[in-house]
């Protein structure tokens, strides 16, 4: 569960990483990402991320705040896989059309933030 945990860490500080040093980019590769697949199969992503977050919650020192992450998780991926009346769809136009540069580098440095808390966490 501790490699779970590790990796998750790391990921999102990996990810975030990327959307400050290069934000153009890394918002052009999620767009085109995002528009090529259908949202039913991207919604398969964010449901496992929450499921691995439900996993690892008993490694840390603060489980019930991974677990809530793992439920609002679980929650995207149900609302992006219902898309009711274009919901998820509209939000995802905001945040790719409408979100300034330093909007998307204040996400990936709370982004950040949260991948070292992750890692300082486990046990």
């Amino acid at each position: 569960m501790k490699v779970i945990a590790y990796l998750l860490g790391f990921g999102y500080i990996a990810i975030c990483s990327c959307l400050i040093l290069y934000t153009t980019a890394t918002v052009d590769t999620l767009k085109g990402l995002i528009r090529k697949y259908p949202l039913k199969y991207l919604s398969a992503v964010a449901a496992v991320i929450g499921l691995l977050f439900f996993l690892c919650a008993s490694v840390t020192t603060y489980p019930w705040v991974l677990r809530l992450v793992g439920l609002v998780a679980i929650g995207e991926a149900v609302l992006a896989y219902t898309n009711p009346q274009e919901l998820y769809t509209r939000i995802l136009d905001w945040y790719f059309d409408q979100v300034s540069e330093q909007t998307h580098r204040l996400f990936g440095i709370i982004g950040i933030i949260f991948g070292t808390v992750l890692l300082s966490w486990i046990e």
